[in-house]
């Protein structure tokens, strides 16, 4: 896998014979650093400042694909002409219900758990209304090999819902809500003409939506992975330099 910076001497081209340019971005360690809770993650001002300057430029189409709530990567990015696509991009402004089975097959689930992993060390539960995590960054060992079989006893137990690994967390969701794949082809299908598709993103849930732009420009943020990327980067940091490049690549 190359890095981008190795070839993006390519890479520019490609966005300079496009017309517009469709770029994705996860949040989470993507566009900011992992923090020890998921709420003190911060976008830095640099990084902000990129975002702001490519957005207001008419030839892009800046969209933001994360896990968390809409609101909350509203809230942490506050830019205007930027899409937010919440929940793996099953909330993007509309107001999409589960079916009632669903929802319940999901809570009942929610509140299995909860009970069983309130007494390990390190393990906590982000309710997400649609959707749960189970977070452990920071917990010892024992506690995360615990708290794997028990999502993965709750996940077998309710046929209506998945498990996906992401950054050191399991993302509970129901099958009814598509992944960040089906999110970026959905977007891609609203622009006008044909946009040039550009993602990056640094966990198995970015893989879907690597693997739903087999002609778009893919990167993989983060240390060197089997993955579908055609491209890394090291860190947010290479990040917040890709975004300030890509600027100048028009």
């Amino acid at each position: 896998m190359l890095h981008l910076f190795d070839g993006w001497q390519q890479v520019a081209e490609r966005v300079r014979a496009a017309g517009s340019v469709a770029l994705f971005l996860d949040f989470d360690g993507t566009l900011a650093a992992f923090a020890a809770r998921p709420e003190d993650a911060r976008l830095g001002h640099e990084t902000r400042n990129a975002l702001a300057r490519l957005a207001i430029d008419p030839r892009m189409h800046v969209s933001i694909v994360s896990g968390r709530r809409r609101a909350d990567i509203q809230t942490r990015v506050g830019l205007a002409r930027v899409q937010y696509l919440g929940l793996h991009g099953w909330e993007n402004g509309s107001t999409p219900r589960l079916r009632p089975e669903v929802q319940s097959s999901l809570d009942g689930a929610r509140r299995w758990l909860a009970a069983r992993v309130q007494a390990m060390p390190g393990i906590r539960i982000e309710d997400k209304g649609a959707g749960f995590s189970v977070h452990y960054r920071g917990a010892p060992d024992g506690s995360v090999s615990e708290a794997r079989s028990a999502v993965g006893v709750a996940v077998a137990s309710a046929v209506k819902l998945r498990a996906i690994p992401g950054g050191l967390s399991w993302e509970i969701l129901p099958r009814d809500i598509g992944d960040k794949g089906t999110a970026v082809r959905h977007q891609l299908s609203l622009l006008p003409g044909h946009a040039l598709a550009m993602y990056a993103g640094d966990d198995r849930t970015d893989e879907p939506a690597f693997a739903a732009l087999p002609d778009g420009i893919t990167v993989r943020v983060g240390r060197r992975a089997l993955t579908r990327a055609q491209f890394q980067l090291r860190d947010p940091g290479e990040v917040r330099r890709f975004l300030e490049r890509l600027r100048g690549a028009f």
